[in-house]
């Protein structure tokens, strides 16, 4: 064996290291390339969808939304919506169906509603819905003394109006003198309530004086020793 051939373990690692192959520049260039390609062939494929999808059924079309949106997240359906919403301008209550738009303004109190009735035709349809004023006149007593039509809305609005309107908003101590409190009594008037208080109130005062002076413990002495 020729001892003037010696082997040097590194040779091939500093060959790897100086040659074009591990140039930094070279694979940045490579990176640039295979990103541009991923990216052309991504804008092609969503072309080549885009057209299939003009070709298709309606019901096609469903199947494919569907499945698209059932596999997105909460945060990008609602980027999704924060981005189109805005943009288009659109009136939900023409876009969502009609139970979703009337359970949408189930959460307005009375007033609003009346406000929302006047927006437009279509608003005020939903808003003099029955199913919206039915509970309200309900919860408080306030039944509709006939059966409406089928083809008439807005009645139980009309009827929680006009029972609203006959509402006397009077202050408590204006109230008594117009109706009677809890604890008057049937033909007795507001004074004749005070005097008959006072003389209940003066009785049970001379009811506890009569049992005599209260023992010390009341007065912050200790208590008598139990027999």
């Amino acid at each position: 064996m020729d001892k003037s051939v010696t082997a040097v373990p590194h040779s091939v690692k500093r060959w790897q290291l100086s040659g074009t192959d591990y140039d930094p520049e070279t694979v940045r260039t490579l990176r640039s390339f295979l990103l541009l390609c991923v990216i052309q062939l991504f804008e092609d494929r969503v072309k080549l969808v885009i057209r299939w999808f003009d070709l298709w059924t309606d019901g096609q079309r469903k199947h494919l939304m569907s499945s698209l949106l059932g596999r997105c997240t909460s945060s990008q359906l609602r980027d999704l919506l924060m981005e189109t919403v805005p943009v288009t301008r659109l009136d939900f209550t023409t876009v969502l169906p009609r139970f979703l738009s009337l359970y949408v303004l189930s959460f307005l109190n009375p007033r609003d509603l009346c406000a929302a009735a006047q927006v437009s035709w279509q608003w005020r349809f939903l808003a003099e819905q029955d199913c919206l004023w039915t509970k309200r006149c309900v919860r408080r007593g306030w039944f509709l003394p006939y059966s409406p039509g089928t083809r008439e809305y807005g009645a139980w609005k009309n009827h929680y109006i006009d029972c609203v309107s006959t509402l006397h908003w009077l202050p408590p101590r204006k109230a008594a003198t117009h109706y009677r409190s809890l604890h008057q009594r049937a033909g007795e008037t507001a004074v004749e309530e005070e005097r008959r208080q006072g003389r209940k109130e003066s009785c049970i005062g001379a009811a506890s004086s009569e049992t005599g002076p209260p023992g010390p413990w009341r007065h912050g002495g200790s208590r008598p020793p139990s027999q």
